[in-house]
């Protein structure tokens, strides 16, 4: 059975919106330009999505869980494995999601995504809540075997640090090759930089762990 013509469409428009928000953003991406990239009338994107906003937020949203399915969290890891190897798992799969496997597209998505964690529009607020509130409570499960009996406040604040530091080396990508060299997330340094953020994270941990029986 061949697909509907309105799936056709529907898949044109976001491949259209993944290249045009990719480099425009979405103040600066117009319907009209989507359209006519995706070969599609000027009132498909309404009729498929209801807004220029919700088609960005499944932009971004296909962008995440093709992301995921890329590099998951539980790569590499068994049910029997302690959280420090869970923890160096998943921060190894934030490096390479935002790293965006060296395509120019899913690189700027990825900076697209990571604007929204930081200064979510409205039409991003239920994803957060769908998907990125899932991993926010799986690394805090992983803070809290490190430190037991940490409160809700330190755990949250854990968590922010160490997802910071995964983010920080792209969303600051053109910052840190002109600032330090040698420190832009890349295919060659991703396993260096996932070390070092590991080494970073536990040892504030230990120092939390001391100050805690101190």
């Amino acid at each position: 059975m061949e697909p509907s013509q309105d799936c056709c469409t529907k898949a044109r428009l976001l491949r259209a919106g993944r290249k045009i928000f990719a480099e425009r953003g979405l103040k600066n991406a117009t319907i009209q330009e989507i359209c006519e990239l995706a070969q599609a009338n000027g009132a498909s994107v309404n009729y498929h999505f209801g807004s220029k906003e919700k088609l960005y937020a499944s932009v971004l949203e296909d962008y995440f869980m093709e992301a995921e399915r890329r590099h998951p969290r539980d790569r590499g890891i068994t049910p029997q494995s302690g959280p420090e190897d869970r923890l160096r798992a998943f921060i190894g799969s934030i490096l390479w999601q935002t790293l965006g496997d060296a395509d120019p597209v899913n690189e700027r998505l990825g900076k697209r995504f990571l604007q929204e964690l930081i200064e979510p529009s409205e039409t991003f607020v239920d994803f957060l809540e769908r998907h990125c509130r899932p991993k926010f409570d799986y690394l805090t499960g992983i803070v809290r075997e490190l430190l037991p009996g940490l409160d809700e406040a330190a755990s949250a604040r854990c968590v922010s640090s160490i997802f910071g530091q995964c983010v920080h080396f792209n969303l600051a990508k053109e910052t840190g090759i002109r600032v330090t060299p040698g420190l832009d997330l890349n295919e060659d340094n991703i396993e260096g930089i996932t070390d070092f953020i590991m080494d970073f994270s536990l040892g504030g941990i230990e120092r939390l762990r001391r100050l805690r029986r101190g």
